[in-house]
């Protein structure tokens, strides 16, 4: 990921470059986390494994066509081939927390019963980019039903904040990610909190993916968060302000919406949002009287 930048080298104009690894890496080693954590080395995917989500033509064009590299300087196989998991489970939960919705992992598992997908974004009726990730998107085939959307409209007036995505994990995530039941929970991006409540979740295996964040400092700050959290370290506690607030019209417009194909209408989903104040004192209290255990460091 060090050499990971657009190939006319302006990382000013280009949000994604290698300096959003380094700042995060020298932040972890700043805060000593990095000592508390076991580096494991990376591999390349092979053509098998990239196959499990995309096509042979697509995997035999970009992952090892010379000619093709020559063609189009923004794509090289080396990069096409170095991310991998490489990790076997029956089920997984997928959650995609960012600004813009993940439409292609939506589309690699969307009629695949066995992993369920999770996304909160900003969607405005379709007109942000990229216009994907709308609350009827929720599977096909036999995924109907495992493809959950909660596609926040309304722009920035007002924003959507701390209490809003408060609301959606109690009201949406956490509730259908407990029944799913999952083997393991892949988060792409993350933060510190949301981060420990999804850690409840499939015995603690959780695997955390950057993606996005081009404002260095801001992920540096949610990347320390959320390895504090895998580490069980302490984690400054949200405001009571923030805890009591509840979320704006626009985002309980925009969950009564988020839905699942073969789960009950939107109103109950309504009255959980609505609850989202009385369900944080509750959480809280919870989690003083019940505090994660803490296993060994990395």
């Amino acid at each position: 990921m060090q050499k990971h930048q657009c190939m006319c080298g302006n990382t000013n104009s280009h949000p994604e470059h290698a300096g959003r690894i380094q700042s995060i890496w020298s932040r972890l080693q700043e805060t000593g986390m990095r000592a508390q954590c076991e580096c494991i080395k990376g591999r390349k995917a092979t053509l098998e494994e990239l196959q499990t989500v995309h096509s042979e033509a697509h995997v035999l064009l970009y992952g090892t066509n010379p000619l093709r590299q020559k063609m189009d300087c923004s794509v090289t196989p080396m990069f096409v081939r170095l991310p991998c998991g490489g990790v076997g489970v029956d089920s997984d939960t997928i959650w995609n927390e960012d600004v813009h919705h993940g439409n292609g992992t939506q589309q690699a598992f969307y009629d695949d019963p066995n992993v369920l997908y999770l996304s909160i974004h900003r969607y405005d009726d379709g007109n942000f980019f990229p216009g994907s990730g709308a609350p009827d998107e929720v599977g096909s085939g036999a995924g109907v039903g495992f493809n959950v959307n909660v596609a926040f409209t309304g722009g920035l007036d007002p924003p959507m904040g701390d209490a809003e995505y408060l609301a959606a994990f109690r009201a949406v995530v956490m509730p259908i990610a407990s029944e799913f039941s999952p083997d393991m929970v892949l988060i792409s991006s993350g933060f510190g909190h949301l981060t420990r409540q999804l850690m409840t979740l499939a015995g603690g295996r959780v695997v955390l993916a950057l993606e996005g964040g081009h404002d260095l400092t801001a992920i540096c700050d949610a990347s320390e968060a959320c390895v504090a959290a895998l580490l069980g370290q302490e984690l400054d506690p949200l405001p009571k302000a923030v805890l009591e607030q509840r979320p704006n019209p626009n985002a309980v417009r925009s969950l009564e919406k988020a839905k699942r194909g073969d789960s009950e209408e939107a109103e109950t989903v309504n009255a959980m949002a609505s609850l989202s104040v009385a369900n944080s004192n509750t959480m809280e209290h919870r989690q003083q009287e019940e505090p994660m255990e803490e296993g060994e460091p990395l």
